[in-house]
């Protein structure tokens, strides 16, 4: 029983859905530790980000994104992870790159973006599989292959309009929160160490 104006569609009907990618592991001229290359998203940074996620463990540099045509992605994507841990969600605060066990879902607007970030984290993902494991069931084609009920465009509109301003309100509270523990791992060592004093510290923040 659903209202006569909603309807059942798969995901891939309803958003761009691709895949994140891996270069060689054992060529690390791919890969990175500055921040200041492609953010490269793994299921492990999902499970410590938040709602947000504009940051990565590793990085990959220009080189790799343009040997392996990569796909970057743009800001408000959101992500799911389905393999190994299947349902792990989050949407991209900058432009960001993934692996491969993670798919990125392209909004046809902006405003589905709170719509399908909840009905990701609240959705069934055991149902997905067809073995004992649902780490090992679960493949791409699985994910773009989901059923999905779907509201009316107006709805989803006026369910954004509401809910957007909590998103928002999230979005800047990471932020203030990952700047202060930013300012913190730089400044307490100095502080343990004599060579800053408490009023310096307060002054700073």
């Amino acid at each position: 029983m659903i209202p006569r104006t909603w309807s059942i569609q798969t995901a891939n009907d309803v958003f761009e859905i691709n895949i994140g990618k891996t270069p060689p592991r054992k060529e690390q001229e791919w890969f990175s530790d500055s921040n200041k290359d492609n953010v490269w998203v793994s299921i492990a940074d999902m499970g410590s980000c938040g709602m947000f996620i504009s940051d990565s463990s590793v990085y990959l540099t220009d080189k790799a994104i343009d040997r392996f045509n990569i796909i970057m992605v743009e800001k408000d994507t959101v992500l799911l992870s389905f393999k190994l841990t299947v349902g792990r969600v989050a949407i991209a605060d900058t432009r960001l790159t993934s692996n491969e066990a993670i798919a990125r879902f392209i909004l046809p607007a902006e405003y589905y973006r709170e719509f399908l970030y909840l009905y990701l984290k609240q959705y069934k993902y055991e149902n997905l599989g067809s073995t004992s494991s649902i780490a090992t069931a679960v493949n791409s084609k699985t994910i773009k292959g989901m059923k999905l009920l779907m509201p009316p465009t107006s709805v989803i509109s006026d369910f954004s309009k509401i809910t957007k301003p909590l998103f928002e309100e999230i979005r800047y509270m990471l932020k203030e929160s990952r700047r202060l523990a930013q300012l913190r791992d730089t400044l307490l060592p100095r502080l343990m160490s004599g060579e800053l004093k408490v009023n310096e510290i307060e002054n700073a923040i």
